[in-house]
């Protein structure tokens, strides 16, 4: 079965997802909620509003690979330019500048005609200063300016040339430096080598706690009696943060640590004390409950949780 959510891997083994609806599809079906990771366009230096792309820890990318929900593909390195692909971005660059130049040259006419009487009167000495002709671009933009053609009944023959020169004078300063650079969602390249991969490949050489978080997560996400939602728990020291429903209307409950126990030396410290003081203390503060996850036995898959209660003494 070949999904049509197409997650991409990248050497940190997270799957990045690019098209906004998958994205949606992923959220409101699947209760996978993922991480944000870019800029939004319109507001490129900040990082409190994120935007595209999502990414997908490795414990989701092997669950909805398993699910057959998203298809794994790994980018071939390296990249050849094409010379099609530069003559086409070229070409769209060029027409998306127009179009811009067009939409640009409306609002500074309807922005001059809105002040143009403060304009005329700063200007008034140069009212007889005619410059070069004018250009076949801005003639068309006036005979479809509505503005311009009420307004220009109603102008003296100095206004009208006064107020034609600075048109044409703010015009010539949208360039191309100007332009506003819309991002491509996904890659146009047309020699884009990919290869699929599958769940077993991303769990290659994973450390035993790396294979424990991805046995409890998909635990926890195809639990058949409860529908969790699960986010990293980094912030609260954990592994994963378990709501009761989509993380914009609820706060979490659980704080999930992923624990080695069995897979251990009987001898060894499973967890120091000191760390599982300070992992009650903050689920208590925060008002959740503190779970220990881990495997009922070395050879077995089956995940067992221990919660853990701060009784205040």
């Amino acid at each position: 079965m070949t999904s049509q959510l197409c997650c991409y891997i990248f050497e940190n083994r997270h799957g990045l997802i690019f098209n906004p609806d998958s994205i949606r599809i992923l959220r409101e079906q699947y209760r996978i909620i993922g991480c944000l990771t870019g800029n939004l366009p319109e507001y490129p230096r900040q990082n409190a509003e994120l935007g595209l792309p999502l990414e997908l820890s490795r414990e989701e990318c092997c669950v909805l690979a398993d699910q057959h929900i998203i298809s794994m593909y790994e980018l071939i390195l390296p990249l050849n330019d094409c010379e099609e692909d530069h003559a086409k971005y070229l070409t769209d660059l060029e027409i998306e500048f127009q179009r811009q130049k067009i939409e640009n040259g409306h609002e500074r006419i309807n922005e001059i005609l809105i002040n143009r009487q403060s304009i005329l009167q700063r200007n008034i000495q140069s009212a007889n200063e005619n410059s070069s002709e004018t250009d076949e671009f801005t003639l068309s933009l006036l005979e479809t300016n509505n503005a311009w053609k009420n307004c220009s009944r109603s102008l003296e023959e100095n206004e009208h040339i006064m107020l034609l020169n600075i048109i044409k004078q703010r015009l010539r300063q949208f360039t191309l430096e100007y332009m506003l650079m819309k991002l491509p969602i996904e890659s146009r390249r047309t020699n884009l080598k990919l290869r699929s991969i599958t769940s077993e490949e991303l769990k290659q050489n994973l450390k035993l706690i790396e294979q424990l978080r991805c046995d409890v997560f998909a635990d926890l996400y195809l639990n058949k009696n409860q529908k969790y939602w699960i986010s990293s728990g980094q912030k609260f020291g954990g592994d994963y943060l378990v709501y009761f429903d989509d993380p914009s209307r609820c706060h979490s409950t659980f704080i999930v640590t992923c624990v080695l126990r069995n897979e251990i030396e009987r001898n060894s410290t499973i967890i120091p004390l000191t760390h599982l003081i300070a992992r009650c203390r903050i689920a208590v503060n925060v008002n959740k409950i503190c779970i220990l996850a881990s495997r009922k036995s070395p050879i077995s898959c089956d995940i067992e949780y221990l919660t853990v209660n701060w009784n205040g003494f």
